[in-house]
C-alpha cells in the first residue's frame, strides 16, 4: 500500500507526526509499503507507537532526535500517546467514512 491510497483520517496520523518529527513521519510512511491495506498498517502502527511510548529515551537516542530535530523523550512519548488515542476510533470507522483524499 502507498500513503497516496490512505484515507483522510489515516493520512492525518502522518501529518501530525510530521509536526513533531520528520524522522517519525518518514518511518510511518515507509511502513505503509509493507501492508496491503490501511487497517493492517494502523494495527502495526499501534504496536510501533506503543513501543515508542514505553521506551521514548531509546527511540530518541537511537535516531538522535534530540540532536537533529530537538525532540525530547517527553515530546515523542506525548506524540505517541496522542496518535495511539486516535487509532481505535479510526479502525472502528468503515473505510468509506474515513474520508477520501483528493489530489
Amino acid at each position: 500500500m502507498d500513503t497516496d491510497d490512505f484515507s483522510d483520517r489515516a493520512y492525518a496520523i502522518i501529518v501530525q507526526a510530521a509536526r513533531v518529527s520528520d524522522t517519525l513521519k518518514a518511518e510511518l510512511g515507509a511502513m505503509s509499503s509493507r501492508y496491503s491495506d490501511e487497517d493492517d498498517w494502523l494495527r502495526c502502527l499501534q504496536k510501533h507507537l506503543r513501543s515508542i511510548k514505553a521506551h521514548p529515551q531509546d527511540y530518541v537516542d537511537l535516531r538522535s532526535l534530540d540532536e537533529f530535530e530537538g525532540v525530547t523523550p517527553a515530546k515523542i512519548r506525548e506524540l505517541a500517546s496522542h496518535l495511539l488515542d486516535q487509532i481505535p476510533e479510526i479502525l472502528a470507522m468503515p473505510l468509506e467514512q474515513r474520508g477520501h483524499r483528493k489530489w
